[in-house]
């Protein structure tokens, strides 16, 4: 009798770890937004992408120095990543679509074959390790919406917790007056060849 309730009790505790494991599998993310087109909602994020770019800068000395800008872009419909960066700002499918976009500016020097690398991106950073260009895109009436944050009210950070391969996982918590972006995401690195 003692070692059916064990093995009941066993059974019961392993299949609830099962659950709450498998739940956690196969890297769907969500994000929260809020933007006066997009409401305050929930989106699933089906697919994300992260292009690289160089940006140049220029100091008032006239140096000029470099900096990887990864552009990630994450969508609750397929993203087309097939002209690479180009056409992820495709006009989006239907009415009911939700585009995230923001800039991650890496360390001086970097260049777009530069790794992303893992740690904060603040919004209050001085030029790098610094996120920044972030919106929310929606479509009304078949017209997409584009809802840019204000870079000089932009409030917040995106941590980027790993790196593995042709992808990067992380979270963002941004806000800048009423417009916020909060959750977790996992984006596919593109590679220029």
């Amino acid at each position: 009798m003692f070692a059916k309730k064990i093995l009941t009790f066993l059974f019961v505790i392993i299949f609830a770890l099962l659950i709450v494991g498998c739940s956690r599998t196969g890297g769907s993310t969500e994000l929260h937004v809020k933007s006066a087109a997009a409401g305050d909602k929930d989106v699933a994020t089906k697919s994300a992408f992260a292009d690289p770019v160089t940006k140049t800068f220029t100091d008032i000395n006239g140096k000029m120095t470099t900096a990887v800008v990864y552009n990630i872009h994450a969508a609750n419909y397929d993203l087309d990543a097939g002209r690479f960066g180009a056409s992820l700002n495709n006009p989006m499918p239907a009415d009911d679509s939700i585009r995230v976009m923001f800039s991650l500016v890496g360390e001086e020097g970097t260049k777009e074959n530069s790794p992303l690398k893992t740690g904060t991106y603040s919004a209050k950073a001085d030029k790098y390790m610094k996120v920044e260009t972030v919106g929310i895109v929606t479509r009304k009436g078949g017209t997409d919406i584009k809802n840019w944050f204000d870079r000089s009210t932009l409030n917040g950070e995106v941590r980027i917790t790993s790196v593995s391969g042709d992808s990067a996982s992380g979270e963002i918590d941004v806000t800048a007056g009423q417009n916020a972006i909060k959750g977790s995401f996992t984006a596919k690195i593109l590679q220029r060849k």
